[in-house]
């Protein structure tokens, strides 16, 4: 899905870098085609055969920084998402973010300190395309590209970190761009692991009952299975 939307959109200043070539200042022509160049590599960068080894490309680092190479190639691409994300929610009844359980929230990318929970939570972050804001606060990343779920190692690198924080007391937010997939495998599988449920579908209707829009699409919900699959042996150990 984001390779469809973000390729077609870029297909929009081709065309017009191309048609205006020699009607407009080299420099208008020119970002036009930055534009288009941008979205085009990332509709590339996010399709299934290239999507696992291409999560920092956006320059994107362990510390939620985007690096000045990522802002200085992709600049089209995070600024174009990041007014999408805003106009969205300028419209938007959904709230930024929903509590699942008792100290485990579930939300879209905090931009501001008031789109974040009360009690100072940890922040999980699943992107791998936009910037940590609030830089206070303990976090980790676990860079997924939109529409695509987080690896097996990914997924239990997010619940030993998740876990350790709530044993200090502190609550956790795992978030994405919206809210409504990465971040949602990630809960998932934190609600099984904590014993609040007894497997990935019934973790996703109680999430789902908290936070409405929440889907699971393909490769999310195969993520989920073959982290299942994957935790099997170390349940019947258990």
């Amino acid at each position: 899905m984001l390779t469809k939307v973000v390729g077609t959109a870029a297909l929009i200043p081709a065309t017009l870098a191309y048609f205006l070539r020699r009607h407009v200042p080299l420099p208008v022509t020119l970002v036009l085609a930055h534009f288009a160049a941008a979205g085009l590599v990332v509709a590339l960068a996010a399709t299934d055969r290239f999507a696992g080894s291409s999560v920092h490309m956006l320059g994107k680092q362990s510390s939620g920084a985007i690096a000045w190479w990522g802002w200085g190639l992709f600049w089209p691409y995070h600024l174009s998402l990041q007014m999408k994300l805003w106009i969205q929610r300028q419209y938007s009844v959904e709230p930024v973010w929903n509590q699942i359980t008792d100290g485990w929230y579930l939300g879209g990318w905090p931009a501001s300190p008031s789109m974040m929970p009360q009690g100072s939570p940890a922040i999980l972050d699943c992107t791998c395309e936009l910037p940590r804001m609030q830089r206070q606060l303990p976090y980790l990343n676990l860079p997924v590209w939109d529409t695509h779920g987080p690896t097996v190692q990914q997924i239990d690198r997010g619940i030993k970190w998740a876990l350790e924080q709530q044993s200090a007391g502190r609550p956790v937010l795992v978030h994405c761009a919206h809210g409504h997939g990465r971040s949602l495998v990630v809960m998932c599988a934190i609600l099984v692991v904590s014993g609040q449920a007894g497997d990935f579908l019934e973790a996703y209707r109680l999430v789902k009952a908290q936070r409405p829009k929440v889907r699971l699409n393909g490769r999310q919900h195969c993520a989920l299975v073959q982290w299942q699959e994957h935790m099997k042996p170390r349940r019947k150990a258990m």
